[in-house]
This record gives C-alpha cells, structure tokens and sequence, in this order.
C-alpha cells in the first residue's frame, strides 16, 4: 500500500510543484505591478498639486490685475467727473 501511494505521489508532484510555480510567479508579478501602479498613481498626485498651484497662483494674479485696472478706471471717472464738474453719489 505504501508503495502504491509513494508512487502516486511521485506522479502527481511535477504538477503540484509546477502550481506552486506559477502560483508564486503570479503573486510577485501581481506584487510589482501593484508597487509601480501605486508609484504612477503617487506621481499623477504630485502633478496635480503642482498643476492646483499653479492654478491658484494663475487666479490671484488675475485677481490683482482685475483690481489694479477697476481701481485706475475708477480714477479716470473720478477725474472726468471733477473736470466736468459733475457730483458722484454714492
């Protein structure tokens, strides 16, 4: 019986072994995609930071610009006005 049960053992132990191979060849290919996904997904991030940054530094400039030409053109009109001799209400 024992003979019988060492012999299929041995018949079946390439394939358990070759399973095993793959199984583990699978687990760390499945491993390093994840670690380089993860670092791709990590640097799309950073991107993004720099990219809402820039944005927001875009932004306040525009800002700046908008009120520096508001407050001028205010100016000019308060000038017209006292040139012209007309009274502004408020």
């Amino acid at each position: 019986m024992g003979a019988l049960m060492n012999a299929q053992v041995q018949a079946w132990m390439p394939a358990i072994l070759a399973l095993f191979g793959s199984l583990i060849v699978v687990v760390l290919a499945a491993w390093i995609n994840t670690r380089m996904l993860s670092a791709q997904i990590e640097a799309v991030h950073s991107e993004i930071g720099a990219l809402r940054a820039e944005m927001r530094q875009g932004f306040a400039e525009l800002e700046l610009r908008l009120t520096k030409q508001i407050m001028e053109l205010d100016h000019r009109i308060e000038r017209l006005e006292e040139q012209r001799g007309l009274i502004r209400t408020p």
